[in-house]
């Protein structure tokens, strides 16, 4: 998603200090015009994607893959950091399972097999019930799973997953990136909880380090989400993610959003051996 800032002279002009509307008080708590003492603040980048560097090596800098532009069914994350678990990456390139499982019915659909380790399996009919989706859909979906090697058809035509690696990350970090747009990336954020362990709204240093005294910084707590102040040279954390009990995560999406990091040519940095 492309944001472009209007910059302080035209803000100025839009929001003139001495008009009766920009005296009035903002309802972001703030203060009298608002809005032209933000975009003041955030002038050191003129647009949001200027930012995406030093958040970027902020989370390479903790050892995580990173996707910018990120879809999600809600719109488009800014950037997902992905911190993977070696081990399992490692337990499954041994196993041969070098595709990504695929879209979201498949990912949905091994959350019903049981793992082969636990001795358990399903049939076909049962899993079509629960999943609620024709058989013939299914059967179309296992054929998919079956070649990748992720799941076992077996000779009583039962089916067992081979997914005991899973989950594959460690950690799910989502970050929205604003000028100062704060409801706006606050509301994107809570819905990035869905899929990430964390999530978190960054904005340029001086913008975030007023939130911090603002009513805003309970709403963050409340939603789940930290806080970023990022400037030209670094990125740093002001408030952590907290736990909240609003916060539901998605299994299935969490997963989904885990596999579109999964690419052979990525290999190296996921087993830990990149030079």
């Amino acid at each position: 998603m492309d944001y472009f800032f209007l910059g302080p002279t035209v803000v100025v002009l839009i929001f003139n200090p001495f008009s009766s509307g920009a005296r009035q008080r903002s309802p972001d708590g703030f203060g009298d015009n608002y809005y032209w003492k933000m975009s003041k603040l955030s002038r050191s980048f003129d647009v949001e994607k200027e930012m995406w560097i030093p958040a970027t090596k902020w989370l390479t800098g903790q050892d995580m893959g990173y996707k910018r532009e990120f879809r999600v069914p809600w719109g488009i994350c800014d950037l997902v950091g992905v911190e993977w678990s070696y081990s399992r990456v490692n337990d499954r390139i041994r196993q041969r399972q070098n595709t990504a499982i695929g879209p979201p019915g498949r990912v949905a659909m091994l959350q019903w097999i049981p793992d082969q380790e636990s001795g358990r399996s399903i049939g076909i009919t049962e899993l079509s019930s629960l999943m609620r989706q024709p058989v013939e859909w299914v059967e179309r979906e296992l054929e998919s799973l079956i070649r990748g090697r992720f799941v076992k058809r077996n000779s009583d035509g039962s089916l067992a997953s081979r997914i005991s690696w899973a989950p594959l990350h460690t950690r799910i970090v989502a970050v929205e990136l604003k000028l100062d747009r704060i409801e706006e990336a606050i509301n994107q954020a809570r819905s990035h909880t869905a899929f990430a362990t964390e999530s978190y709204v960054g904005f340029p240093a001086a913008v975030a380090e007023r939130l911090l005294s603002s009513h805003h910084l309970t709403v963050l707590q409340k939603a789940g989400v930290g806080l970023l102040s990022v400037t030209e040279a670094a990125t740093s954390v002001l408030s952590k993610p907290a736990s909240s009990s609003t916060v539901t995560r998605d299994r299935v999406l969490q997963m989904h959003c885990v596999e579109r990091f999964w690419a052979k040519r990525f290999w190296p940095q996921l087993t830990g051996t990149a030079t």
